[in-house]
């Protein structure tokens, strides 16, 4: 696994640093400290994932500004080979900015001071291809200047439903549960269908939105603004009690 940290934090690069050795001892890991470096490392290196720092400089000795660190977002996701990014912020954010950033192709929004098993946890889901944000509840966070996320995170988004995207009701239970970053044999699992017919309903799913592959409807889905209906909608069962497709 080859990991780039873009902050201009020392401490939190090496405090990352440290979760992502002792989860997987043989990864690589790349530092950048600014929004220059961080970008020329992603366009040398072929990397698994990485982590932002939202609020960087552009430049070493440059002002940290959290319009340089989106920016950079839009561009990681934008390269041809792009990898999974989980953005970082110690600061409070309203909804619209989060939104901005989960549009911009952001896999994962993560608060600096989560714990080990939270920022574990969204690891795991950027490299199943999943989304991922904190659960509901307090979470601690370093500026108190702006309002609190805890009401962001309890504001669900509208709901998106199979008839929106143009889909039948089984692609979007597999849609559903894979942008929730479950693997493919694990989506099988849950619905109870053969894992042939997953990979079947993928391979639909991945041809009527043109990518090729989970990470590409991620991104697909987070530029259009749809990403957070899909992973928020309910299990059919729990919806409508349809019945479902063999």
């Amino acid at each position: 696994m080859r990991i780039l940290l873009i902050d201009d934090h020392s401490m939190i690069r090496a405090g990352i640093k440290h979760l992502i050795m002792k989860m997987q001892k043989k990864t690589e890991i790349f530092e950048a400290e600014n929004a220059k470096q961080g970008l020329q490392i992603a366009l040398q290196q072929g990397l698994d994932l990485i982590f932002l720092d939202l609020k960087l400089p552009p430049e070493t000795g440059s002002v940290s500004n959290g319009e340089v660190g989106l920016n950079l977002l839009k561009s990681l996701c934008d390269m041809e080979k792009s990898a999974p990014v989980i953005v970082m912020t110690g600061e409070f954010l309203s909804r619209g900015a989060v939104e901005r950033i989960m549009r911009a192709g952001a896999v994962s929004f993560v608060p600096k001071t989560s714990s080990s098993e939270m920022m574990l946890e969204a690891i795991q889901r950027a490299l199943n291809g999943g989304v991922w944000l904190p659960p509901e509840g307090p979470i601690e966070v370093i500026d108190t200047a702006t309002p609190n996320i805890d009401a962001l995170l309890q504001e669900s988004p509208q709901p998106i439903t199979a008839s929106d995207l143009g889909i039948t009701e089984r692609e979007f239970d597999v849609l559903r549960l894979a942008m929730q970053g479950n693997a493919p044999w694990k989506v099988a699992r849950i619905l109870d269908i053969n894992p042939a017919n997953t990979r079947r309903y993928l391979s639909k799913l991945y041809s009527r939105f043109g990518v090729i592959d989970l990470y590409g409807l991620q991104c697909h889905f987070a530029k259009t603004g749809q990403l957070l209906g899909i992973i928020s909608s309910l299990p059919r069962e729990q919806n409508d009690n349809a019945p479902g497709e063999c």
